[in-house]
């Protein structure tokens, strides 16, 4: 069974050894974000903070849900998904795939959630009610999104987003939001302003875990995550009404935000520390969030992460998710002959690696084309392709292939045009504002007409040996005097 809401992910999460409570009082300003980024930076537990400076008892935050866990890297999602924590990257991947080929739609409940325990509207309404932390040093503002679902529906398309896109608090009643120019949420606000009219919204913090992480995932097409998020949990997300705006949320948040966006209206937001390991963004002006509800849980959680250097929740569970929708897109839709998509988390996200077979000379960048065509593939500046004998998932033998296998001069295609993340450094002042950004292809498979006999053979333990003799070897390990 699924996970109904958060708290009982949390039990879950500390009964594995993956959550660490922390009863000390903790200051919102700066105190919560450096433990939350050193937790980050050692692979520790995800946290929950149960006492926050100028806060009242009863309001918490939890930190780092889904960061890589020294235990397993991938643990906290992989028991979200109903997995054992040490599920690996591959099992994860290709689960993800066949769930989400299988879309249970949502379903929408007539009684109030838990979410709307607590009713705010009009002078009620106060955002800082909330123990919204100051993250990073460098930061522009209180963020109140860093692991949340902002909720928009398509005026003219029964298309409904969720994404995670950063949301900073002006004040009581107002956020802002970084909205970079290749997300679906722009879309959205470009077709609201082309009508003439504002964008409701509404923002769901403390979801059940597939939500939020789900939040973060480039889906092919306009396809409604809500959809999907009801097939990872192989089960349908129950969500309630709101009772300011026309948008349905997840029945179980800890805390749902409502409101509009006039499309004319900007304040400067920004900057903030990023996925990609950096301070990123600038102090821009850009669009306003006018809060017209609040409502809560008794007693709710405030979620949040604190990004930058890999790895982070953002390098743990996007590579999951996206390359498992450039896989679809390649097997299903495209008939390529792909073994497997691997984005490394150490790269923020932007280095893949692909193994494949090679049926002709020219197919690599046919398939480097197809990636960078996909809405996920657009972060895919660094592409490395390989022949299917080598373990992408494996940084070693990734850094292997590439030094080995790629000429310098005659196996590197740079293109120098195409839409990407506006967040990563290299991009000039320019590029930044148009998100015009480049790809490069790194081409290390064996040509495909080389012959067997003249590809090199791989000097391993696993690949030289008889296996007879590597049986005796292992079995004997021991006996030689070894440790295990």
């Amino acid at each position: 069974m699924p996970f109904a809401d958060l708290r009982e992910w949390i039990s879950a999460l500390e009964k594995a050894g993956e959550l660490q409570r922390v009863s000390t009082e903790v200051d919102w300003r700066l105190e919560v974000g450096a433990i939350v980024r050193r937790v980050c930076e050692t692979n520790g537990p995800a946290v929950l903070f149960e006492k926050l400076k100028d806060y009242p008892k009863g309001f918490r935050i939890l930190g780092a849900p889904m960061a890589r866990s020294r235990n397993h890297p991938h643990a906290r999602l992989a028991i979200a998904l109903g997995f054992p924590p040490d599920t690996g990257v591959r099992e994860l991947t290709e689960s993800y795939l066949a769930r989400r080929k299988n879309s249970i739609p949502p379903r929408v409940i007539d009684f109030p959630g838990p979410c709307q325990e607590n009713i705010l509207t009009g002078d009620a309404v106060d955002l800082l009610k909330f123990p919204v932390p100051l993250i990073h040093g460098g930061d522009g503002g209180r963020y109140i999104g860093t692991w949340h679902t902002i909720i928009t529906r398509h005026p003219e398309k029964p298309w409904v987003n969720y994404g995670m896109y950063r949301l900073m608090v002006h004040d009581k009643k107002r956020m802002g939001a970084f909205l970079g120019p290749i997300q679906d949420i722009r879309r959205h606000l470009a077709a609201y302003q082309r009508l003439g009219r504002q964008m409701e919204f509404a923002v769901a913090i403390g979801a059940e875990p597939v939500t939020a992480a789900l939040s973060c995932v480039s889906l092919q097409g306009e396809r409604s995550e809500v959809d999907v998020i009801g097939g990872l949990r192989r089960e349908p997300l129950e969500l309630v009404r709101c009772k300011t705006v026309d948008l349905e949320v997840p029945a179980t948040a800890e805390i749902v935000i409502e409101g509009f966006v006039n499309p004319d209206e900007s304040e400067d937001e920004g900057p903030f520390g990023e996925y990609t390991g950096y301070v990123a963004g600038g102090r821009q002006p850009r669009p306003v969030f006018n809060v017209t509800a609040v409502t809560h849980r008794n007693d709710p959680i405030l979620t949040m992460t604190s990004i930058g250097i890999p790895v982070d929740e953002d390098h743990v569970v996007m590579p999951i998710a996206n390359a498992a929708e450039v896989l679809e897109e390649l097997r299903d839709h495209k008939g390529y002959p792909v073994n497997f998509v691997h984005i490394l988390p150490e790269s923020a996200n932007h280095f893949w690696a692909v193994s494949t077979k090679v049926p002709d000379n020219t197919y690599a960048r046919r398939l480097a084309m197809a990636i960078w065509g996909t809405k996920a593939g657009r972060y895919a500046n660094y592409l490395l392709l390989v022949n299917e004998d080598v373990d992408i998932t494996d940084l070693k033998s990734v850094v292997w292939a590439m030094a080995t296998r790629v000429h310098p001069v005659r196996d590197v295609w740079q293109v120098p045009h195409g839409y990407t993340s506006v967040l990563i450094p290299f991009l000039s002042a320019e590029e930044r504002k148009s998100g015009d950004g480049a790809y490069m292809l790194l081409d290390g498979t064996w040509p495909a007409d080389l012959p067997a006999s003249e590809i090199p053979k791989v000097s391993s333990f696993a690949r030289l040996w008889p296996e007879e003799i590597q049986s005796r070897v292992l079995a004997r390990w021991n006996e030689y005097g070894f440790k295990a």
